[in-house]
């Protein structure tokens, strides 16, 4: 256990699987989950913490957001929300791969999530993990698929958008225009232009020139406003 002034960070074992939670020194009940790469490009949650927000994780990296993912988080949440004192509804960031948990988790269980941030999210595992890779083989073994299935599979959220959006959950959408890792056009563009096309509010912010890193934003007032209107920086 990590202590300073502001906060306390917990890390234990759950499931199998590790989590932290870091505590500000006054929690107002409000928790951001980030569903991979906790300290990446942070500086909303920071501020978040500072102004008394849990900051919550839970490692499962491996498994790219499949419905024994979604499982796996469902029980997490159960735990922690009675664990830490946790308002009933999270807030979940999403960056890259984690996308795919913060898409899915939200679909199965709406009724456990406030609102949505995604960020370079994988929307599509068509375009990512790279064909070859480790981490397209940890995917194939996680949802029972190979390549020729991949190609059918209609598990992705890209096509599961218009029951995402039943759902009236406020969405943010960061990405860079130009991202070489998880295509744009084909992921994060794809939301928004189903979005432009049936009349959906959302909040885009599209960086044009910005490739897949860096995330979140270097002025991070819109993700801070979008979170909390009443905490403008």
């Amino acid at each position: 256990m990590e202590k300073s002034s502001k906060f306390t960070t917990e890390e234990f074992e759950f499931n199998g699987y590790t989590a932290t939670i870091i505590v500000p020194e006054k929690p107002n009940g409000k928790w951001i989950w980030k569903t991979e790469f906790l300290y990446a490009f942070d500086q909303a949650e920071r501020a978040l913490l500072n102004d008394g927000y849990t900051r919550v994780y839970y490692g499962i990296s491996d498994k790219y957001g499949s419905y024994n993912a979604v499982r796996l988080m469902r029980k997490f949440y159960q735990f922690i929300i009675k664990e830490f004192s946790l308002d009933e509804k999270c807030i979940l960031f999403g960056f890259s791969r984690g996308g795919l948990y913060a898409f899915n988790f939200t679909l199965f269980y709406p009724e456990c999530v406030e609102k949505v941030y995604l960020d370079a999210p994988v929307l599509d595992l068509k375009t990512w993990p790279p064909k070859g890779s480790i981490e397209q083989e940890q995917m194939f073994n996680e949802y029972g698929l190979n390549e020729e299935t991949l190609q059918t599979f209609m598990g992705n959220p890209i096509d599961n958008l218009k029951e995402f959006f039943s759902l009236s959950i406020p969405l943010l959408i960061i990405a860079g225009g130009s991202d070489e890792v998880v295509t744009f056009d084909r992921n994060a563009g794809k939301l928004i232009t189903y979005c432009k096309d049936n009349n959906i509010e959302i909040t885009s912010i599209i960086k044009e020139e910005c490739k897949h890193h860096p995330h979140s934003l270097d002025n991070i007032q819109p993700i801070i406003e979008f979170i909390d209107k009443r905490n403008l920086l």
